[in-house]
Formats: C-alpha cells, sequence, structure tokens
C-alpha cells in the first residue's frame, strides 16, 4: 500500500479500529443473548463498513494505475494488478 497518503493510511486504521470494536460489541450481544434482529443489525452495519474500506482500496488501486501508466509504466502489468483488485472486490459483493 506504499501507493496511499499517509493520511488516507491512517483514515484506513481508523475504520479498522471501528470494525474491531463493532465485532467486539457483536461478540458481547451474543454472550448476553440479545435479540436476533438486533445481533444481525450491527453485523450488517460491520459488513458495509468492510465494504467501505474495500471501495476506498479498489479506487486508490484505479488511481495508483491510472497514475503509473500516465507516468510511463507498463499498460499490461496496472491492467492485470486492477483487474485482480476488482476480481477480489466483487468477490465481496
Amino acid at each position: 500500500m506504499s501507493h496511499l497518503p499517509e493520511h488516507q493510511v491512517k483514515n484506513l486504521v481508523t475504520r479498522i479500529n471501528r470494525i474491531e470494536g463493532q465485532v467486539g460489541g457483536i461478540k458481547k450481544m451474543i454472550l448476553a443473548e440479545k435479540p436476533y434482529d438486533e445481533i444481525i443489525i450491527q453485523l450488517n452495519s460491520t459488513r458495509a463498513a468492510i465494504q467501505r474500506i474495500s471501495k476506498i482500496l479498489l479506487e486508490a488501486q484505479a488511481d495508483h494505475s491510472l497514475m503509473n501508466v500516465a507516468e510511463g509504466g507498463e499498460l499490461e502489468k496496472e491492467m492485470e494488478q486492477l483487474q485482480n483488485v476488482i476480481k477480489q472486490y466483487n468477490k465481496m459483493n
């Protein structure tokens, strides 16, 4: 991820930390035998947060690939990397 600006890395780490908190909260809800619908709401919220991080990374890869090609990078190599990221992103949906 060396192509991400430091502020974006910090943003992603902050998001991951929040997700860790959400998962801990879900665990506590299960142990406290909270209603299933409430637990599922929290699971959906966590999944959405993870998908948002995935989208940010996909966009960063697209930007990185375009910038590298514009600066003389190998088009085929960059396209392959971008396609791999898109494949992984699509597996989440």
